[in-house]
């Protein structure tokens, strides 16, 4: 089973370094043409409800431009749908939006994705997956990210749900009332603050188990995890009474085990290309092995350093004498240690 996996996986990438250009470009069009259906899927009556035409469109400029262009198109498409029902609130997401930029966006990549993973997962009931996945391949430093997304899942659904009571709001004048609206939906809603305490302590849990010096500490940890993330959603629901299905969370907990296991077997089991610590023993010794995987690159990208039979003579000659130095050494301490003892 293993070999087949290998094998395939090696014609996989084979296929996919002989055209990368072309196939990166596409799987990026594809995923920002999710995204963008995902979030734009809140807003029905919205800009982009009868024009779904440019969503191909957009996703297939942003496949083969900068992965910063398709993260902006996807914010500033959102932007305008909720736009389209508040001015105010759009300003204000976007202000949030490029706070979170200024304080963290700029280090990493994988911020913005985590941001995004959480409204567009959510937009189709699998939310549970990004804390027990993200801490799989990542740090504590994707937890700002983690809880901004979870922000904007609910002031998204916040907007959306203002705009089923505009009409009836509407005789307001206040220019300020949608904003009002959206804070007083933040704080009440129960369900966003057990979102933020949740998901923050299942990927605190499953990170540190992931980095725990035991065993099959990875699958170990996406178990422990999920029985954490079920349990708090569990004793949330009893509590505060949020209505939770019992049976659809069961099985949206069970999926996402399984995705989980699934990425980490595919991107860990199959991945020959980390670094490996190994540590065993003998009767006298302990040993610590750092194995370091060769890489395959581009002879262009090669750099040679050729060493001289010089040099690599003196080389041996100074670590002989350094061995054969430790070794009297140690042989006067065992002689002196043995003097003293009669």
């Amino acid at each position: 089973m293993m070999a087949t996996l290998l094998v395939l996986r090696g014609r996989i990438r084979h296929f996919f370094e002989r055209h990368y250009t072309l196939m990166r470009g596409i799987l990026k069009a594809l995923v920002v043409g999710i995204l963008l259906l995902l979030m734009i899927s809140r807003f029905p009556e919205g800009f982009f409800s009868d024009k779904y035409w440019i969503i191909p469109i957009i996703a297939v400029v942003c496949g083969f431009l900068p992965d910063a262009v398709g993260i902006l198109s996807i914010v500033v498409t959102v932007g305008i749908e909720v736009w389209q029902v508040s001015p105010i609130l759009a300003g204000t997401l976007l202000l949030m939006v490029a706070i979170f930029f200024l304080l963290f966006g700029r280090k990493a990549k994988e911020q913005w994705y985590m941001l995004l993973a959480v409204p567009a997962m959510s937009a189709c009931n699998m939310g549970f997956s990004v804390p027990v996945v993200a801490p799989l391949f990542a740090g504590p430093s994707l937890i700002p990210a983690l809880v901004m997304g979870i922000i904007i899942r609910f002031s998204l659904e916040g907007v959306a749900e203002y705009t089923a009571t505009a009409q009836r709001i509407a005789g307001d004048g206040n220019l300020f009332a949608p904003l009002q609206y959206l804070v007083n939906y933040l704080m009440t809603n129960r369900s966003f603050w057990v979102a933020l305490i949740v998901y923050t302590l299942t990927f605190v849990v499953i990170y540190l188990l992931r980095r725990a010096n035991f065993r099959h500490a990875p699958q170990i940890s996406i178990l422990v995890g999920s029985i954490v993330l079920y349990t708090l959603e569990m004793i949330s629901n009893i509590i505060w009474d949020l209505e939770l299905d019992l049976v659809l969370t069961s099985i949206l907990v069970i999926v996402t085990m399984g995705i989980a296991y699934l990425f980490q077997f595919m991107h860990i089991s199959l991945d020959y290309h980390g670094t490996r610590k190994l540590q065993f023993e003998d009767e006298e010794y302990y040993y610590y092995v750092t194995a370091i995987p060769k890489f395959t690159v581009a002879v262009g990208d090669k750099t040679v350093t050729k060493i001289l039979p010089e040099e690599v003579a003196e080389v041996q000659s100074e670590l002989k004498e350094e061995v054969e130095k430790a070794l009297a050494e140690e042989r006067t301490e065992k002689e002196d240690k043995e003097d003293r003892n009669e």
